[in-house]
């Protein structure tokens, strides 16, 4: 996966001004209902301008006192755009000056958005048009979440000019960045019944959007947008990066633990693992998907700690004829300097190729070598 058409400046990164000016521009003034406090009020007003896709709005606020007033302008405007995930992440830029006086403002806020409201409404039309098609009834939220997860990657394609940030481009267009894709799935999984939210934080160090879903009582990290080659490979879904938890993931996805994600603790292979053992009408989709996770890859067999083993593999295979292996070899920090000394002492192939992808299942750095041998 290339790390750099990956990257993407998450909206949620926004840029709030704060200027002290004598006066306020004349604008649309919105009044609160009453019986809530300050702060309450403006931002229920905040939420409804955002959700009508204002572009400005102008409100009076009454702090505690004038030394906090400066924060808790910003701390209303912060709590406005996370109320809702879809919202919070539309939101493309913002701004605001405020009229101070005492322990009162008169605010002006400016908004940008990466959706119009007809935009939005849009994708909610298609959405449940898709979700009609493609969610049938007597699944349960494990089949929902596959569903959904492999429609938003075979589907849709990552756009490397980094231009399209939302659902609807995805749609429309079939290409959005990650951003896209996750406000795709959070109200593809919305609709399809399935609790979930939208995460951001960096992964290997640049700004990254994805997903969380909740499915009985646990929450897991899904990020379609990884799950997805680069180049686009028509109708591929990938799974290393489905149903992970905090730890699994930790490995190239970072996050502030303020920003108050649920915890996702539970492994969820082992749960897959033992909901195939339980039989029934549903155990053949969890063996199929607890081998589309690439759980059998922790076998021995197919794993190798150093240098030594991962050449023996490697001989082995050329020895019986084969002309692919998979491994995980769980040195990842010097997977490409191993691999070369592994090649080098091989003589049953005129050629070996390779490619090489994080192995997620385990909290280590492995990585998930797919060699060719060329004769």
């Amino acid at each position: 996966m290339n790390d750099k058409l990956k990257a993407l400046l998450a909206s949620s990164l926004l840029l709030g001004i704060l200027l002290l000016t004598a006066g306020c521009s004349s604008l649309q003034i919105v009044h609160a209902a009453d019986g809530a406090t300050p702060q309450a009020r403006m931002q229920q007003d905040l939420v409804t301008a955002i959700s009508q896709r204002k572009s400005s709005i102008q409100l009076k606020f009454v702090g505690n006192k004038n030394a906090t007033l400066k924060q808790e302008i910003k701390d209303v405007l912060e709590a406005a755009i996370r109320s809702d995930d879809y919202l919070h992440y539309i939101v493309k830029t913002y701004k605001y000056k405020a009229a101070i006086k005492g322990n009162s403002a008169t605010i002006d806020f400016s908004f940008t958005y990466w959706e119009s409201l007809a935009q939005t409404a849009e994708v909610r039309r298609q959405v449940a048009s898709i979700i009609k098609r493609i969610v049938t009834p007597g699944m349960n939220d494990h089949q929902k979440v596959k569903t959904v997860h492999d429609w938003v990657v075979a589907n849709l394609a990552y756009d490397t000019r980094l231009v399209s940030h939302s659902a609807y481009d995805g749609l429309i267009d079939g290409s959005t960045v990650c951003q896209g894709y996750a406000l795709l799935t959070y109200e593809m999984m919305k609709q399809a019944g399935v609790p979930v939210r939208i995460a951001e934080g960096t992964s290997r160090g640049r700004a990254h959007t994805w997903n969380l879903v909740r499915i009985d009582g646990k929450w897991y990290h899904l990020d379609t947008t990884w799950n997805d080659p680069v180049p686009d490979a028509v109708g591929k879904v990938q799974y290393g990066y489905y149903n992970l938890t905090d730890a699994q993931i930790r490995v190239d996805h970072k996050w502030s633990a303020s920003d108050g994600y649920p915890a996702a603790s539970t492994d969820y292979g082992q749960v897959v693992s033992d909901l195939a053992k339980k039989g029934g009408s549903k155990a053949g989709f969890y063996r199929q998907l607890h081998g589309l996770m690439g759980y059998a890859y922790l076998e021995d067999s197919y794993t190798a700690t150093n240098v030594s083993e991962l050449t023996e593999q490697i001989r082995a295979a050329a020895d019986n004829g084969e002309s692919a292996l998979v491994v995980r070899y769980t040195k990842g920090t010097t997977v490409t300097s191993d691999l070369k000394k592994a090649f080098n002492a091989q003589s049953g192939a005129s050629r070996i190729s390779y490619t090489l992808e994080d192995y997620t299942r385990t909290p280590a750095n492995d990585k998930l070598l797919r060699i060719t041998l060329h004769r």
